[in-house]
């Protein structure tokens, strides 16, 4: 009985499953930088990863046409392509700085509302990912130059 409710997966709760724990992972990773109680950072990290997939699974975000609109074989969208998005987020997350992050992160929300369906909201939240990306800048030019003291 288990294994046949295994092989009824849909392909797309298994992509939603993966984006839940890169979203996870990532916001949990934020968090833990800036929150002293870790938590509470596991905490708000569950509950916005949890929303951020609901959301986009109710608005019917189709992320297999999105490949195969490209020309993508599903084979290479179900087997590799999430072990590279996970292992370049990792890599971003550590080797890049998070002023680098939010700052390129919201140039491609602001790139990426021209192809979208919602384009006030994506253009929104890409501004303003975008100005405390470049706040964060700020800060690290002014603690650089009193203090000596660099943000990560």
């Amino acid at each position: 009985m288990y294994i046949s409710g295994i092989s009824n997966l849909d392909p797309n709760l298994i992509i939603y499953g993966l984006l839940f724990v890169i979203f996870f992972v990532l916001i949990q990773l934020v968090l833990s930088r800036s929150l002293r109680d870790k938590n509470s950072a596991s905490i708000i990290a569950f509950c916005v990863s949890l929303l951020s997939i609901y959301g986009i699974s109710k608005t019917g975000f189709d992320i297999i046409g999105l490949f195969s609109n490209i020309g993508i074989n599903n084979d290479i969208i179900y087997n590799v392509l999430p072990f590279i998005i996970l292992a370049g987020l990792i890599y971003l997350v550590i080797k890049v700085k998070m002023r680098y992050i939010l700052t390129f992160l919201g140039i491609g929300l602001i790139i990426g509302s021209f192809f979208v369906y919602k384009k006030g909201l994506v253009l929104g939240i890409g501004i303003g990912v975008l100005v405390l990306g470049l706040i964060l800048f700020g800060l690290e030019a002014r603690r650089a130059r009193k203090h000596a003291v660099y943000l990560r």
